[in-house]
């Protein structure tokens, strides 16, 4: 290779380092909206020290707090355990219309994990938070990775648990239900979505909503998906955090611990979620006594965020039939 050819190639090389850097700063500084009250202001967030040092932020909101005074209380708090993102707003859609009736805890998960953690240190983090804030039986949230989370939580102290609500949950992890494309694309999807510029980022993201590849789905309500990947997902979080999540339930198969659990049990499923595809949710209904199935129409990964007011309404007609 002749010297232009070299001085080339090292040119070309700083200037993606230095755009890698660049685009990592942004992310840094990126502001997750926040999630708000019914009068349109931010909940003050908190911050809760485990008992080993670690701190997480999160939210704590009561009824009166949310100005719902006047309206019956449930005898249970609800805890939201987010996915593998880890980020508490993830459920800014949840907290504030749950909260109306419910004393509503919504934390962010652990950033550092040692080699020596499993998932079972997750779940002691649930435990701490919950005996701190007083709550004496919880109504566990989970999403996905946070779902996980929740089922082992309800097999380790089920005098605690009120019920479960597994939203597009996993029991264990496999790769044996994707195909080669999303194999391929899904990489690519993390990446444009991670390090481009917003336009483009956004602009590609609208096609791997149609394509329906990773968290992307193609609901009336994907454009909410695709906010969540630019400004709160993706984009915030580094993916070693996420991946080290993941990572603690590749040493487990939850599937076997799953008939003693004896809380009610909804799982709500987007049918469109090839990420954990359908038949995962049904493994799971078939093997806890009880559990109750229910589709958010149209939706993939991330029924929550898609379409909030769809599954709002599941969950509030599940905790009515349940019992309050």
């Amino acid at each position: 290779m002749s010297l232009s050819g070299v001085s080339l190639l090292a040119i070309l090389g700083l200037l993606s380092a230095l755009y890698v850097l660049l685009v990592l700063r942004r992310n840094r500084r990126l502001v997750r909206p926040p999630i708000l009250g019914f009068d349109g202001s931010p909940i003050p967030a908190r911050e809760f020290r485990f008992s080993d040092g670690e701190t997480v932020d999160y939210v704590d909101l009561r009824p009166s707090e949310a100005g719902a005074k006047g309206e019956a209380q449930s005898s249970f708090t609800i805890l939201f355990i987010p996915g593998a993102d880890g980020m508490k707003e993830t459920f800014r859609y949840q907290v504030p219309a749950l909260a109306r009736r419910h004393r509503v805890i919504c934390a962010s998960l652990r950033r550092r994990l040692s080699s020596g953690h499993t998932l079972d240190r997750l779940v002691d983090d649930v435990g701490e938070l919950a005996v701190s804030s007083g709550a004496r039986r919880v109504l566990l949230v989970g999403q996905s990775f946070g779902g996980s989370v929740a089922m082992r939580f309800a097999v380790r102290w089920p005098e605690k648990v009120a019920g479960l609500v597994l939203v597009n949950t996993l029991a264990r992890i496999g790769y044996d239900h994707v195909g080669l494309n999303r194999t391929l694309l899904a990489p690519v999807a993390r990446f444009t979505t991670r390090y481009l510029p917003t336009r483009a980022a956004r602009a590609l993201a609208r096609i791997w909503s149609r394509l329906e590849v990773w968290i992307y789905d193609d609901s009336p309500g994907s454009e909410r998906v695709v906010d969540y990947a630019l400004w709160t997902g993706t984009r915030t979080v580094p993916s070693s955090e996420s991946n080290t999540r993941v990572n603690l339930l590749k040493k487990m198969d939850l599937r076997g611990q799953l008939p003693s659990i004896e809380a009610s049990t909804l799982v709500i499923k987007g049918p469109r979620d090839h990420y954990v595809p359908p038949a995962w949710s049904h493994e799971i209904v078939a093997l806890i006594p009880g559990a109750t199935y229910v589709e958010v129409a149209g939706t993939g990964h991330c029924s929550h965020l898609s379409m909030p007011g769809s599954f709002n309404r599941i969950l509030e007609h599940w905790l009515t039939e349940v019992g309050e």
